[in-house]
């Protein structure tokens, strides 16, 4: 086994550093890998941190880290100009947060003593060696085995640098127990949270529609009110440089042999997830392609089947609790799901279920051949006197064009895409770009319009304003008849005072506090109004974001006394770390806030 262990030295190397990735701040996501003192070359002043030195080693170390991660990520293994730019911020901002929170843990005189460290070492094994079949005995992690590599002397090196990542980071882990000690959670927060994920209510509303309730010859708007509201919002109207550009995309081809090589290890995997003393939510964690929901095991909470693509919500109705499906493909990808828990009633069935995702990739030929498709179109769109739309339409693309969008990172239509928006503000009307990779495509853009910063003239936001208006003056007339529906409401119900007022009465769909309720919205006060209600009993008006509703409850079923204790531990647990998150991000950000920061690298090195 000695042998066999040190055989794969290297590897083990590997793991101990990646493994420490998320070790710090409860695994929320704040990675301080491979930042242990030392480095190669002499320090070089790139930025400081209330004082503290930030060296080129130091920010270089962590953009190598993010950049390997990402490489391996990338489907061909290259990155495009955008996706390396966010990467040296993210490497930069890292590096500060690193340096900020080690000068406040020396400041609070925090340290590691030497049997500490022993202590943690032993009883910590890097989480990614613990799957090495050199560490295990009949499929199980073996402690022992981990415990005797670390009494060889052939293995010294390794351990010296995790024992060196460790002596760094542990003060760290202290800090944080400092920041969140004392945080707990009361039993009547823990009831509160799991009645309003669990207890359910159906209603009948009445919606006090304005468009139905006023007429449009009822209300009138004059140029001099649009004019007055204009002036009197004036700082609204102000904006930033602004563009409209025409864009077209060309996104690699995901061929069959590419699906066929996904659904082999989304079958492999399924079986696996499958087996007795599977851990689903740690192969969600390592395997699934779903950042949303890869971290918290793949769960997905609780959910209408209806509300999933066809295909998963067949799947997913078809399982037992505790099941595991096998793949199942959609649009996204192959799943592999497994049913938590089932709720039926009145017909209406909510499901809570986990999910891995493996989402189908194309293959580097294929992202070739898309960049050359997009390459060969720029130029031709971009000769002079080439008309953008009629050349799209040779090469088989459709255009899209953005509406008027402000200068930032953001672009309608396409999202947060840097090289995309800086080519639009850095060039002329008629300007054509090259082949921008972003979001795994390759965009062609033609800038239409440029807009220096400054206010957007009452003509153009004149109808828009008028609309509002109206609707403003309908609401108003609207809150005037509230008493007389009010009163038809109290005397003869919903139903008379919808055929009195020419109004209809809808149903709702079985909501908790927490959900969206069909025709009203979510998070409004109509769902805390229904939960107090007795079955039968009238509410209103309610004023929600669309207007003011009357409602009456149908129906409330209570929480399950039983099902929350069976789960109260694990809801505890949630809830706990969610509150430390919390308090902890308010801290840090207030010492953020509070940080002098040097920032040297557009002099150094030439970024911006």
């Amino acid at each position: 086994m000695m042998q066999q262990l040190r055989e794969s030295t290297k590897i083990i190397m590997i793991l101990v550093t990646i493994s420490f990735v998320g070790l710090m701040v409860f695994e929320w996501g704040m990675d301080f890998s491979g930042r242990g003192p030392g480095g190669s070359g002499s320090p070089t002043r790139l930025g400081s941190v209330n004082g503290a030195e930030i060296s080129i080693d130091e920010y270089q170390r962590q953009y190598r880290l993010l950049y390997e991660q990402a490489q391996q990520q990338a489907p061909d293994g290259t990155l495009s100009a955008e996706q390396q730019s966010q990467l040296e911020e993210e490497a930069w901002e890292a590096v500060v947060d690193f340096a900020l929170l080690q000068r406040e843990a020396t400041r609070r005189d925090l340290s590691v003593t030497d049997t500490e460290l022993i202590e943690f070492i032993r009883s910590n094994p890097p989480r990614d060696l613990v799957s090495l079949p050199a560490f295990q005995t009949d499929g199980q992690f073996d402690i022992e085995k981990y415990r005797r590599a670390l009494a060889d002397p052939a293995l010294a090196p390794t351990w010296a640098e995790y024992e060196a990542q460790l002596r760094v980071n542990l003060p760290l882990q202290k800090l944080q127990e400092q920041v969140v000690a004392g945080v707990n959670v009361t039993d009547a927060e823990l009831l509160e949270t799991y009645r309003s994920q669990n207890e359910r209510a159906r209603i009948q509303y009445l919606f006090l529609d304005p468009d139905r309730l006023v007429g449009d010859d009822e209300v009138s708007v004059s140029d001099d009110e649009v004019q007055q509201a204009y002036e009197s919002n004036r700082e609204e109207y102000y904006r930033d440089p602004s563009a409209r550009i025409r864009h077209v995309s060309f996104r690699p081809a995901v061929s069959a042999a590419d699906s066929a090589r996904v659904k082999s290890r989304a079958d492999s995997l399924a079986l696996a997830a499958a087996l007795p003393d599977a851990d689903f939510p740690a192969l969600a964690r390592a395997e699934s392609d779903d950042a949303l929901t890869r971290d918290n095991g793949g769960e997905l909470g609780w959910f209408a089947p209806t509300s999933m693509a066809p295909t998963f919500q067949r799947a997913v109705e078809g399982l037992e609790k505790g099941q595991v499906s096998p793949a199942v493909l959609t649009e996204f990808g192959y799943h592999i799901i497994k049913l938590e828990d089932r709720l039926d009633e009145d017909g209406d069935t909510r499901l809570r279920a986990r999910h891995i995702l493996l989402q189908i990739e194309a293959s580097a030929s294929a992202r070739e051949a898309a960049r050359e498709a997009a390459r060969a179109f720029a130029e031709e769109a971009s000769a002079d006197g080439a008309d953008f739309s009629a050349v799209a339409a040779e090469h088989g693309v459709e255009p899209t064009q953005s509406p008027l969008f402000e200068d930032g990172l953001v672009i309608p239509g396409i999202g947060p895409a840097r090289e995309l928006a800086e080519f639009a503000f850095a060039n002329d009307p008629g300007a054509v770009s090259g082949a921008l990779e972003h979001d795994d495509a390759f965009y062609v853009l033609r800038v239409d319009d440029r807009y220096p910063a400054g206010y957007v003239a009452l003509e153009q936001v004149a109808e828009s304003l008028r609309a509002d208006l109206i609707s403003e003056k309908k609401q108003a007339a609207v809150r005037e008849m509230v008493p007389r529906i009010q009163a038809a409401v109290q005397s003869g119900g919903l139903d008379a005072a919808a055929q009195q007022f020419g109004l209809e009465v809808e149903a709702s769909n079985s909501f908790t506090r927490l959900n969206n309720i069909t025709g009203i919205g979510s998070g409004t006060a109509v769902a805390g109004a229904a939960f107090g209600l007795a079955q039968g009993q009238l509410a209103g008006p309610i004023e929600a974001t669309r207007g003011l509703y009357f409602i009456r409850l149908l129906e409330k079923q209570p929480y399950d006394s039983e099902a929350f204790a069976r789960e109260r531990e694990s809801l505890l647990s949630q809830l706990r770390v969610a509150k430390m998150r919390e308090v902890f991000e308010t801290w840090f950000d207030d010492l953020r806030e509070r940080a002098e920061v040097e920032d040297n690298r557009a002099q150094i090195l030439g970024t911006t």
